[in-house]
């Protein structure tokens, strides 16, 4: 007896043809390729991967709080994004799934709560403080690869409370960098795979992610050996223990888990302060309210200052970190006019959701003010600089807490103005500037 075949109503898009014609465009510029055919395709539009194998992107609103919040449970994380990062970075929250990703979640979770947190308030200050006693001035800095360093610095003092040598400190990044490109060009040029065994590439990054194991590996190894107790998260990890059993993390859990709140804290807290720099050096107005607010706060009430807050989730509106993420279904699903199978990709785009002018009055300016007159904007469906649903970054209000800390403490020893330069944008795992340019004047006591 002969099956039907199902029918889907999947929505307009590209055809495989038209995708492998429109490729060279989206690589080159994904953000600018994926916002015109939003125009074109209203919100929601397919291309295809392979022949019977499609990819949703979308926009919409209700559509994406479906895929990653309603209805989460049938969607998880394609193996692209998951076992080939954990080849190099670990099975962490991150590049993980079902059963194994809901126990280290529940785990670890309780060690990211606001309250737990504030003990490493006086850390993270300090690291601020230190940085910004050799912050360079001067005309035409470009600030992108500072940024990154502090925020680095300041994750890793976080994690461990301990000394660790320059040395040390500068191989941690550079691995971490190392590993970061890699990944990139992995994911976004996959054709470069077949040239792994002649340029060894692939081989000389295991070798990078070993070496950083076992780093990790000696620090705890040290940890374990002392008598004494710190508040640093590496103590918050060790000391987890599992609900269901009591027992605690495997030494290599804590490694993958070390390594994932690394990789994914600094880049995506870097990028949204360097981003936000250029903002208010381009809007004088709000950065002229900004800093005459700083002057009547203390650097603990920064955290929760209802206007330094807005200020950075305005930043974060503009330039989302996670500019996009992806879900693959588990089973056949619809939603709406739509119905799609089992096996299908579906993108939701948070850097157009957060400019749709349906949605946001004046989509594209820089408007802080917007977040103090509506707070519900906050917990809209509308914004998602940290996600949404049971996988919502789990540090959220650790990386609040730091760009507020670090606002303040720029504000009160510098000076910024803007050069005229205007940033590229490199959407790849995260939204990087390409650089960003500004003048920076130290301040005159």
């Amino acid at each position: 007896m002969e099956t039907k075949k199902k029918k889907y109503n999947l929505p307009d898009g590209y055809s495989l043809f038209k995708t492998a014609i429109n490729s060279v465009d989206f690589l080159n510029n994904p953000i600018n390729f994926i916002s015109k055919s939003m125009d074109v395709y209203s919100e929601t539009y397919s291309t295809s991967l392979k022949r019977n194998k499609k990819i949703i992107l979308t926009q919409n609103a209700d559509f994406i709080n479906y895929i990653l919040k309603e209805n989460h449970r049938n969607y998880k994380k394609s193996k692209l994004s998951t076992e080939s990062a954990a080849r190099f970075f670990g099975k962490g929250i991150l590049f993980s799934n079902g059963d194994y990703w809901l126990r280290q979640r529940r785990l670890i979770q309780p060690a990211f709560h606001r309250e737990k947190l504030q003990g490493l308030n006086n850390t993270i200050i300090k690291s601020i403080s230190d940085f910004l006693t050799d912050f360079p001035t001067g005309e035409s800095i470009d600030i992108v690869p500072i940024i990154h360093k502090l925020a680095f610095n300041i994750l890793v003092k976080s994690l461990f409370d301990i000394n660790l040598s320059p040395q040390i400190m500068e191989e941690i990044s550079q691995i971490f960098s190392d590993l970061f490109e890699f990944l990139n060009k992995d994911v976004n040029q996959p054709f470069r795979k077949i040239l792994y065994p002649v340029t060894g590439e692939k081989g000389k990054n295991l070798k990078k992610a070993k070496r950083l194991r076992d780093i990790f590996k000696r620090i705890i190894t040290e940890r374990k050996q002392e008598n004494q107790n710190y508040t640093d998260l590496l103590d918050m990890l060790l000391n987890s223990r599992y609900e269901d059993t009591g027992e605690p993390m495997h030494e290599e859990q804590i490694i993958d888990e070390l390594i994932i709140i690394i990789f994914a804290g600094h880049e995506t807290t870097a990028n949204t302060l360097s981003w936000l720099l250029f903002l208010l050096s381009c809007n004088i107005e709000i950065l002229q309210k900004l800093t005459e607010r700083l002057k009547n706060i203390s650097v603990s009430e920064s955290a929760n200052d209802e206007y330094v807050k807005a200020t950075i989730s305005e930043g974060m509106r503009l330039y989302p970190a996670a500019w996009m993420t992806e879900r693959v279904a588990i089973e056949d699903d619809e939603f709406g006019e739509f119905s799609f199978p089992k096996g299908t990709i579906i993108i939701p785009f948070f850097f157009g959701l957060h400019r749709n002018k349906y949605f946001w009055d004046e989509e594209l300016k820089f408007k802080p003010e917007r977040f103090i007159d509506d707070p519900k904007i906050l917990k809209s469906k509308n914004y998602f600089p940290f996600g949404v649903g049971p996988r919502m970054c789990i540090g959220n209000n650790f990386a609040m807490t730091e760009m507020s800390l670090f606002v303040y403490l720029f504000f009160k020893e510098f000076e910024i103005s803007a050069t005229g330069q205007i940033p590229g944008m490199k959407p790849r795992i995260t939204l990087r500037p390409d650089k960003i340019i500004l003048n920076i004047n130290r301040i005159k006591s």
